[in-house]
């Protein structure tokens, strides 16, 4: 289960979803995968108080081992070709969306 901070975060991001998405309120805390559906809703959502609380909730879980950040190895395309001259920074795919990670 989750600790007493997760959970008060993931209810504080119910709270701020709510209103942008009322299929939200039918989640609970119960169901298997409800912080990876109010992940989901979190970045979707156009406001940025919800993306603030998602990034904090996000981090908070991974910390905890709840959920693992992506390893670089696998995300990463294999170009053989341009691997000489690619910008500075990862880029990977999470969720649909493209992630860039300054080194």
């Amino acid at each position: 289960m989750h600790d007493r901070k997760s959970l008060s975060l993931a209810a504080e991001l119910r709270r701020n979803l709510r209103a942008e998405f009322p299929a939200v309120a039918r989640l609970s805390v119960s169901d298997p995968d409800f912080m990876e559906a109010i992940l989901d809703y979190a970045a979707r959502s156009q406001s940025s108080m919800v993306e603030a609380a998602a990034l904090t909730l996000r981090s908070q879980l991974e910390g905890t081992g709840y959920l693992r950040t992506p390893s670089p190895a696998k995300t990463q395309p294999e170009d053989g070709a341009q691997g000489g001259h690619r910008p500075a920074h990862k880029r990977r795919v999470y969720r649909g969306r493209v992630i860039e990670d300054p080194e």
